[in-house]
């Protein structure tokens, strides 16, 4: 009996561990590292400067700043925050800051089908990035959708957000910002 309780005591220390190290990243972490597949459209493919591969990493990538919105196919609340990153895609891609981010969407368990079928709608400007087995939505601790990163592409994590961002012109000046220190 004494054996099955110190049993008991070792497995509720150990959980407790285990579920703090797949929390979602926060700012100030290193970037979890993400094998990436490319986006199926050559439009996103040339957007991200990705063409001819079959898989990207962060550091692949052009630019001084990443964005991914880690957003679900089906998600009612990424719905609800694509008209404002479709504006803040626009913003980023004109004057001073054009080239400088890559941004794309992360479709947490979305098949390529899912994929192809959500790019048609015109919801996102941006590519979309497949995830059919939530490989790199576990490796990013499983947060729930829509969630924002914004990192540099050597990996240092600069700005998280879970939910629905309300002020996209304050996160528009925030990269500007982050930009600007370089």
């Amino acid at each position: 009996m004494t054996a099955f309780i110190r049993l008991i005591f070792c497995l509720l220390l150990a959980f407790p561990a285990v579920s703090a190290l797949a929390a979602p990243p926060e700012a100030g972490q290193a970037m979890p590292a993400l094998t990436l597949p490319v986006p199926q459209d050559q439009a996103g493919q040339e957007m991200l400067g990705v063409q001819g591969k079959t898989s990207f990493t962060l550091a692949d990538l052009p630019g001084d700043l990443v964005f991914i919105e880690v957003i679900g196919v089906y998600c009612p609340q990424c719905v609800k925050q694509s008209p404002g990153f479709k504006s803040l895609f626009n913003r980023l891609n004109k004057g001073k800051t054009k080239g400088r981010v890559a941004m794309f969407a992360l479709a947490a368990g979305g098949t390529d089908a899912e994929v192809r079928q959500l790019a048609s709608t015109g919801q996102y400007l941006f590519p979309i990035v497949s995830d059919p087995d939530y490989a790199a939505h576990k490796v990013l601790g499983e947060p729930l959708t829509p969630f924002t990163i914004v990192c540099r592409p050597g990996g240092e994590i600069l700005y998280t957000h879970l939910g629905i961002i309300e002020d996209v012109d304050g996160l528009y000046q925030q990269i500007k910002a982050l930009l600007d220190k370089g």
